[in-house]
């Protein structure tokens, strides 16, 4: 049996849909189940088309010959926010469909949406959540009815199997980073000889607009042996130089994280890395011991700028808490990318000026300005549904935004007066090129002008 897994090109930089930034990160998840496949001996490919460019014709072409294919519209550092335009991925599934016997699609998108995606992609079947223990059992077993967390056609009718058992990190072999083109993949505010890794999967918070289903329940972690491991055979075997560990709030564990950073500082690697937390997750004894270890970046989620709002979609923290968090982060010479949210049903434009003025303030190295999408599987999703007061903004399977008090070409342009407000003080400017990060500034104002002219 021969086996393609395929991760399908995005086409542009920045989606006009939602301006969703499509990275060109490891597919780490297609990596996990290439190599739980070849442990059992099946011969398998991936194949990036989004890292090499191509599209759905010459991905038909290079699949001709396998027996199976899947093909994922999300790999994992797009399960929490995928892409709203899935046009790309159709067409590639498509494509396949026309070369293949047997294609199987995976992602967010299916396992929110299963039965449309089905007859969408007229797939032979979709996968629900995580991947890796359904696609060996689809290439184990031919009866598809004897396979956990799938969706499929059976004659006319349309069935779902009980859902898959959660994934044991710990169980998981090394990632197959030989199957990918390594060399392609990048982060523009970190640089070159890039991967992704993972210590946990899951989130402990509650958050109403967070896609969370693809993750199933909790947070699961791996040893720190098994990460040290992990990052060791990245570093020893492929170069990497720059990591994102991928996990939606890394210092939850901070026992964990706190062994690990020792781990690194012992050993003294070239290694840089970033994460994503909240600012209520972390100490300065924590943030010391990450900047000795290499940490160069943390992601933050701030979403709002006042404690209503914040309330409102059940965030779990204050304005105070994130003021404070900064503070430490700053003291101990960490950079922050921060992510803002305009657009909730409750939202005035007084709360979008809140924003604006709290970004401002905070300063991050790195703000995002994003309008609130209403992802299917979440509360918001279910609160625009039920609310006669607010609609979606279009009629597809994944809406863009919420409309109502304001229209969508309204909330846009609240998005794009934010980043030209904040990206071009001159006193912004002047303190990146006083870093003399040169190459980084260039990356990534060709990254901003993409947010704003999309």
């Amino acid at each position: 049996m021969r086996v393609l897994l395929v991760n399908p090109f995005q086409v542009n930089l920045v989606n006009k849909k939602g301006r969703i930034y499509n990275r060109t990160w490891t597919p780490l998840d297609l990596a996990n189940c290439a190599a739980i496949l070849e442990k059992e001996g099946i011969d398998v490919t991936i194949l990036d088309a989004n890292a090499e460019q191509i599209g759905p014709q010459e991905v038909a072409r290079r699949a001709m010959g396998y027996d199976k294919v899947f093909i994922t519209s999300t790999s994992l550092d797009r399960w929490q926010c995928p892409q709203l335009d899935i046009n790309p991925f159709l067409k590639t599934v498509h494509a396949l469909n026309q070369v293949v016997p047997e294609v199987y699609v995976m992602g967010s998108h299916g396992t929110v949406k299963p039965v449309e995606m089905l007859q969408e992609t007229r797939a032979r079947a979709v996968i629900r959540g995580e991947p890796e223990r359904t696609v060996l059992d689809l290439c184990k077993n031919t009866n598809l009815s004897q396979v956990l967390g799938i969706t499929y056609k059976n004659g006319d009718q349309i069935l779902s199997n009980p859902n898959q058992k959660p994934v044991n990190l710990n169980e998981l072999p090394l990632p197959a980073f030989h199957l990918l083109p390594m060399k392609r993949y990048y982060y523009e505010v970190m640089g070159p000889n890039f991967s992704l890794f993972e210590m946990s999967r899951g989130c402990a918070s509650e958050c109403t607009f967070c896609l969370l289903e693809t993750y199933g329940a909790g947070v699961r972690r791996k040893y720190t042996e098994k990460l040290i491991q992990e990052v060791e055979y990245g570093i020893k075997n492929f170069g990497i130089r720059n990591a994102y560990f991928i996990d939606l709030e890394f210092t939850v564990l901070r026992k964990q994280v706190m062994e690990f950073c020792k781990y690194l500082i012992k050993q003294n690697y070239q290694f840089n890395w970033c994460c994503q937390t909240r600012f209520d997750l972390v100490d300065e004894e924590l943030l010391d011991h990450m900047k000795r270890a290499g940490c160069r970046l943390i992601h933050f989620g701030v979403e709002a700028g006042s404690d209503k709002t914040l309330e409102i979609v059940n965030k779990g923290i204050t304005i105070r808490a994130i003021r404070e968090g900064m503070k430490k982060v700053k003291k101990v010479g960490i950079e922050t990318a921060c992510f803002f949210m305009i657009g909730f049903p409750e939202s005035d434009y007084q709360d979008m000026q809140d924003i604006i003025n709290f970004a401002l303030e905070l300063g991050p190295d790195y703000p995002l300005f994003h309008i609130a999408a209403p992802y299917p599987g979440t509360k918001l999703y279910e609160q625009v549904k039920n609310d006669p007061h607010v609609r979606y903004s279009d009629d597809s399977l994944f809406p863009e935004a919420i409309v109502g008090r304001f229209t969508l070409e309204e909330l846009k342009a609240m998005t794009r007066k934010a980043y030209l407000r904040y990206y071009l003080r001159p006193s912004y400017v002047f303190s990146r090129l006083r870093k003399g990060q040169f190459r980084i500034l260039g990356n990534q104002f060709k990254l901003f002008w993409s947010f704003v002219m999309s």
